[in-house]
């Protein structure tokens, strides 16, 4: 009987643990998720600044009997590849940091210039602010046309990243109201970082969240990652994290 029962202690100890690791697993994988979340709304967004640039390119070419019919066209060109530049900027414009402190020493100029002249564009509801703009000039082309197609296909992702980047915001600045000062951010990271590893994965991050009263689900936690995670490593490094804390804690 009692091995029974020692049998069944194991048993649930290691179903227990498995189911843990599975949670995890799962977080730690929702940066390669095509299916789910956020990361979809950028590969979405991708696609269509993408489709934006080469309609635009075509319609410049064929507006060239047009010169007001070839500037419109030139603007829907400029805005795909806006969109673009934007969404893969971790990607294309990498941030320099300090390999002890994990600090920014150097911020790439595009991202600098983005931050310091259309800073909405750095946050996932400000890009859905934005999408949707850009979709309502292209819906003013003709709404059954391709680019008046085109032009709800945006506004869709638009609003999505807009609710989902909104939430996150809202769970992400309750956290910062938690933490009054530097020496706190850093203590409260330390304790974070489990493997003292000198970042935060995701799982880490979805704890730090949710000892401080912001619980975030997996399309916070994806937006969350999306506005800490400055140089795209799928890590949240402490100069990362501090820069976020200055700008957003009252």
């Amino acid at each position: 009987m009692a091995d029974l029962e020692a049998a069944s202690l194991v048993a649930n100890a290691a179903g227990a643990k498995a189911s843990n690791f599975l949670h995890d697993q799962h977080l730690l994988d929702m940066k390669t998720w095509f299916t789910d979340g956020p990361v979809t709304f950028k590969y979405l967004a991708l696609i269509g600044g993408a489709l934006m640039m080469v309609c635009g390119f075509f319609g410049v070419l064929g507006g060239l009997l047009n010169p007001l019919e070839g500037v419109i066209e030139a603007y829907v060109m400029l805005f795909g590849a806006l969109i673009v530049a934007i969404e893969l900027k971790n990607k294309l414009f990498k941030d320099e940091f300090s390999d002890e402190t994990g600090e920014l020493i150097q911020q790439h100029k595009f991202k600098t210039i983005l931050a310091k002249e259309a800073k909405f564009l750095t946050v996932l509801a400000g890009r859905g602010y934005f999408y949707i703009f850009v979709g309502s000039l292209l819906v003013t082309q003709g709404a059954w046309s391709f680019e008046g197609m085109l032009g709800m296909y945006m506004m869709v992702v638009g609003f999505m990243q807009t609710v989902v980047g909104m939430h996150a915001k809202a769970k992400l600045s309750k956290m910062a109201g938690h933490v009054k000062d530097e020496a706190e951010v850093r203590k409260l990271f330390k304790a974070a970082d489990k493997d003292r590893s000198g970042s935060l994965t995701p799982v880490e991050l979805a704890e730090l969240c949710k000892s401080l009263g912001s619980e975030l689900d997996s399309n916070e936690l994806e937006a969350a990652m999306a506005c800490l995670d400055t140089d795209g490593t799928g890590l949240i490094k402490y100069g990362e994290f501090y820069t976020w804390w200055k700008e957003t804690a009252p």
